[in-house]
């Protein structure tokens, strides 16, 4: 039997005003290799709001990111009710196997804090330049993911991937851990018959 690949499909915060959001992703992933797949959650209005703080009253960066990794736990959670999935890990331990089917959401915050930093690897950056997206690629290589998926409200207006950044379609930081996997894709999930696949070896 063929183990099931692994993918890491980040859930955009934008889309979980979405009200049929869990039929939508059940659809996406039907179409989809069979495989592993580990969500994770986007901090959506939730981290907006302490954006909006911040810049009327600048917070700590520090502290500010801290804080929008907890409430990416929140998300972590709300993605798994509307999923009507059992439990969130908070563990890479707690996770199913990683070579078989599975589709499970994991809380990241507490790897963040305890484990990232003490991974081999491209470490993430601690500040404004990092948000769910580079979160996700860097699970996603921690793990040896096959690829990673990126679900949002609209595709790119280009295939570079240092210039979605600069456009602001993913952060700053996300070129660097982008060049470390095999396969980018991303998906509007607002309109799921539309998506860029992007690999990152192709890159220059």
């Amino acid at each position: 039997m063929t183990p099931a690949r692994l993918r890491i499909v980040k859930v955009g915060g934008s889309l979980f005003d979405l009200p049929d959001l869990a039929q939508r992703m059940r659809t996406f992933l039907r179409d989809e290799i069979v495989a592993c797949d580990i969500l994770i959650a986007g901090g959506g209005a939730l981290v907006d709001q302490v954006r909006q703080l911040h810049d009327k009253n600048p917070i700590d960066h520090t502290r500010a990111h801290w804080i929008c990794v907890e409430l990416m736990s929140i998300t972590a959670r709300l993605l798994t009710e509307r999923l009507g999935l059992e439990s969130v890990p908070t563990d890479i331990d707690e996770l199913p196997p990683l070579d078989a089917p599975s589709l499970q959401t994991f809380d990241a915050s507490k790897w963040l804090r305890h484990v990232e930093p003490i991974t081999n690897g491209t470490q993430l950056p601690i500040g404004w330049e990092v948000t769910s997206d580079s979160i996700a690629a860097r699970l996603a290589t921690t793990l040896g993911a096959e690829e990673l998926v990126l679900l949002k409200s609209a595709l790119p207006a280009d295939t570079d991937i240092r210039q979605m950044a600069e456009d602001g379609y993913v952060d700053s930081a996300f070129p660097t851990f982008a060049a470390e996997l095999p396969t980018i894709r991303f998906v509007n999930l607002r309109d799921a018959s539309s998506l860029l696949v992007r690999r990152t070896q192709d890159q220059t």
